[in-house]
């Protein structure tokens, strides 16, 4: 193609001198343009080819690195591909562990529900069973204490038979009838006036000089008598002191009867039950001593009265309600002597 541009330059330029017969100096002149002209064809294909094979070149190595990039990018895209199989796989192990997990979990708490739910049945069927022993044993207790009440009112209904026999024989001793028969009163021996035997011959010996006996029977009235003067209270304590434990309760109901929830009153209540105590009725005693924790709770006496009921539950060989007496005193009368006491019985 450059040799065809070549040739129609060349023939461009001598169809002049052709056509007018250029001279010899033209014609040096026109080859040494046509000789310029090629040989700046010749620099323009030198140049334009060495850039030309320059850029190919260069083309080449971008074509080279662009290869060796996509070659990398493959292998990025295979790495990416088998990472991606993998947490794939990963995944799916994964999702098989916790459905594992998650049944074995589901099923262990229905088995934890389950023993929860017999354990649950079973200590409902125990506190019914409890309940039922509880009910048969309170209905036994009562039914003791009804028995027990019934015998102590038998024998007060008996020992009341029995005073009223001893004051009606008094009665009839104290006045004197037509026989003669004297008062008997306290620190004094009987006589007989009338219708009496001839009284034997003293010895001559002298007899000893009897001891100062009578000193004692002569105190007593005297102290009685000072306590009943003083006041109900002093007197009924004066009976108890005597271990008079039927005459002081006696005495101890009428101060009640009075005014029961005076000081006295109050008093007097536990009293009562102290009578019934000494006296071994503690069943009765309890029931007595229920009557102040219910009537007075806040008194100071309540607390005594909730400790002597719990020492009677425990003579009456019933230790599981004397214990739970005793825990309530400790927790209801903390800082008293009486807690004092319980926590000792507790230990």
């Amino acid at each position: 193609m450059i040799k065809t541009i070549r040739n129609i330059l060349f023939v461009s330029a001598l169809s002049p001198l052709l056509i007018q017969c250029a001279s010899q100096d033209e014609v040096r002149r026109l080859q040494y343009q046509l000789h310029t002209v090629n040989k700046k064809f010749e620099d323009m294909r030198t140049n334009t080819v060495d850039d030309m094979q320059k850029r190919q070149a260069a083309y080449s190595n971008q074509i080279d690195q662009l290869e060796m990039e996509i070659l990398g990018l493959k292998s990025q895209l295979e790495e990416t591909s088998h990472l991606n199989r993998s947490l794939k796989e990963q995944n799916k192990e994964l999702q098989s562990n916790i459905s594992d997990v998650a049944r074995e979990d589901a099923l262990h708490r229905e088995q934890m529900i389950q023993r929860i739910n017999e354990e649950q049945k079973a200590k409902e069927a125990l506190i019914a069973q409890l309940n039922d022993k509880l009910q048969i044993q309170q209905e036994n207790l009562k039914a003791i204490q009804d028995a027990r009440v019934r015998d102590a009112e038998r024998r007060a209904r008996e020992a009341k038979m029995k005073a009223d026999a001893a004051k009606a024989r008094a009665t009839a001793a104290s006045r004197t009838d037509s026989r003669g028969i004297q008062k008997i009163s306290a620190g004094l021996n009987k006589h007989v006036v009338g219708d009496q035997r001839p009284a034997a011959p003293k010895p001559s010996v002298k007899p000893a000089t009897p001891t100062a006996k009578p000193s004692t029977p002569a105190t007593q009235p005297a102290t009685q008598t000072a306590a009943t003067t003083s006041s109900p209270l002093g007197a009924a304590q004066a009976l108890f002191d005597q271990e008079k434990y039927q005459e002081a309760y006696s005495a101890y109901n009428r101060i009640t009867g009075a005014n029961p929830a005076s000081e006295e009153g109050i008093t007097a209540a536990y009293m009562m039950g102290e009578c019934l105590f000494a006296q071994k009725e503690y069943d009765r005693a309890i029931l007595q001593y229920q009557k102040i924790i219910s009537q007075s709770g806040s008194h100071p006496k309540a607390a005594s009265a909730t400790l002597k009921q719990a020492m009677a539950f425990e003579l009456l060989a019933d230790n599981e309600t004397a214990r739970l007496i005793y825990a309530k005193i400790v927790k209801h009368y903390s800082n008293s002597p009486e807690a004092k006491i319980a926590r000792d019985k507790l230990k």
